[in-house]
């Protein structure tokens, strides 16, 4: 014996199978037409995941460690200075 929730589906399919069959085929495409712009939108928001994704994970490891790099240089040039300061005025 099938549920109620069961049912309830079979008769939501059964309404939805007899709307589509009964409507103009001018409604049909402007169904088609609104599905297409909803998979517009879920392929630019799986872009923009794909992007987002991107920047987080590799486009910040690249940032961070070119920061990294660049204070190590200057904390370089800066002991080598003060090196050189304290090798003049000995």
């Amino acid at each position: 014996m099938p549920s109620k929730l069961q049912v309830a589906f079979a008769v939501l399919l059964a309404a939805a199978i007899a709307l589509i069959v009964c409507l103009p085929h001018r409604a049909l495409e402007v169904i088609d037409n609104l599905l297409a712009f909803s998979n517009l939108g879920l392929f630019l928001f799986a872009a923009a995941a794909l992007l987002w994704f991107l920047y987080r994970v590799i486009l910040r490891k690249i940032l961070r460690a070119r920061r990294i790099a660049n204070a190590r240089m200057r904390r370089m040039i800066e002991e080598a200075g003060q090196r050189g300061a304290e090798q003049g005025s000995s």
